[in-house]
């Protein structure tokens, strides 16, 4: 690869994102971008520039009231471009990784994106922005149609791209304030429906397609569904056995809006961020929940952030095979190269370590409540933007290193999963093998 390119392929992903949030920092310090007679710093710029970019959703500045309806267009098309950014990325490094790799290697391309060409890349490419403008223009009539009754025709259908595009890529902006009072059930479900077809992944769906004709799923899709399903379940129980009767979150709701309630916070904690109920109101083990969800986030190939659903569900089938007593890694009937593993493995390995290292730093430079740093670290680190502390009030060191948590959040795990996906190197040297004492 060296031999074909300067840098390292994942430096492309960096420049990309890199490159949307210093042009967003620049448009959202000029005075068109803020609302009426207020003044943005440069600092909440750039954090603000780069939470819309990553599609996390963490804001500094309340979204409806600091931001005129031309910042608000400059986020809407920050966190569109960053989602197609997102959505379009991982096929975007195998365009250029498949030009030197060997012949017998290109299963790796075959098996992950399901095409057998670089024509087959560029059409994937197509397929995933007609994709992401079917599903954003028909979530887009639905939310419009239901917020005719309580905006104006202008306002409602703004509104109804801007909360559309929000979900779908995972971003978390919310410009009208969705906890109060409560939208439209129907907007909800919407809400909660596009955010788990952002978190999905094109791949996905079409594998799902492909399925009905040919009766057969990939592994990777089995256990993408398998996983979704899961901790969408797991996360609606909980917040509802956990919350149920929280005067401060979902107590004093009627039965059918809790139910609808803790669905949307179950689906938006992977990673989409939005949510109609006040976080910091929740029970410990509902946070513990949420920040699970989070950090295991949606699936390769999509929109959302966090060590991926496939990462994940592959770590759990080869823990459940090994408890098993296998000697070979089986998911599903199907078996496993153990080079995913190692890079499974690598990713959690490398996302916990920045989380790790942001909670250090955010109680150097912040020093409030170490289960807030925490969740903070996550929900950065993941792109979701659930908040349960006071982000606008950070330090300015606090504030650039939840931007750079952010940012290494989008990015990260990516390039990390894209660098052992290179042609391996055989070792010319041999080492005695020895065991390691575990657990």
């Amino acid at each position: 690869m060296e031999e074909l390119l300067p840098f390292h392929p994942s430096w492309v992903l960096i420049a990309i994102f890199a490159v949307l949030i210093a042009l967003g920092t620049l448009i959202l310090s000029l005075p068109f971008a803020v609302a009426d007679s207020n003044k943005v710093s440069l600092v909440d710029a750039f954090f603000t520039a780069t939470s819309a970019a990553t599609g996390t959703g963490l804001v500094v500045q309340d979204t409806a009231q600091f931001w005129s309806q031309r910042g608000h267009a400059v986020l809407l098309l920050l966190f569109q471009l960053g989602g197609l950014a997102s959505l379009i990325g991982s096929t975007f490094f195998l365009l250029l990784i498949a030009r030197s790799v060997k012949e017998e290697e290109r299963f790796l391309f075959r098996e992950i994106m399901g095409v057998q060409s670089v024509r087959g890349l560029i059409l994937l490419i197509l397929g995933i922005t007609l994709y992401a403008a079917i599903i954003e223009t028909a979530g887009t009539l639905l939310i419009g149609s239901r917020l005719l009754a309580s905006y104006p025709q202008d306002k409602a259908w703004w509104l109804a791209v801007f909360h559309t595009a929000s979900a779908f890529n995972n971003a978390g902006f919310d410009s009208m304030g969705l906890g109060n009072p409560l939208p439209d059930p129907v907007v909800q479900l919407t809400l909660a429906g596009l955010s788990i077809l952002g978190a999905i992944s094109f791949i996905v769906i079409v594998d799902m397609v492909k399925g009905v004709f040919a009766r057969r799923l990939s592994l990777d899709t089995k256990l993408v569904l398998i996983a979704t399903v899961l901790l969408l379940g797991g996360g609606f129980g909980a917040i509802l056995l956990t919350e149920w009767n929280s005067p401060g979150t979902l107590g004093n709701l009627p039965p059918d809006q809790k139910l609808l309630s803790a669905f949307l916070h179950s689906a938006t904690a992977r990673t989409a961020g939005l949510a109609t109920a006040n976080l910091s109101a929740f029970a410990y083990p509902t946070l513990l929940v949420l920040m699970a969800l989070m950090f295991i986030g949606g699936a390769s190939g999509s929109t959302a952030g966090g060590i991926k659903v496939n990462t994940f569900a592959l770590l759990g089938a080869v823990t459940w095979s090994f408890i098993r007593g296998r000697t070979r890694i089986s998911v599903l009937g199907s078996t496993v190269h153990e080079d995913q593993v190692y890079r499974a493995l690598a990713i959690v390995f490398v996302s916990t370590l920045v989380i790790f290292a942001a909670i250090i730093l955010l109680s150097i430079t912040e020093g409030a409540d170490l289960l807030v740093q925490l969740f903070e670290a996550i929900s950065a680190f993941s792109t979701t933007g659930f908040s349960i502390g006071d982000t606008a009030n950070s330090s300015t060191a606090g504030k650039l290193i939840i931007a750079f948590v952010m940012f290494a959040g989008r990015v990260g795990p990516l390039t990390v999963a894209f660098a052992l996906s290179l042609r391996s190197r055989p070792s010319r040297q041999t080492y005695t093998q020895e065991a390691i004492n575990l657990g």
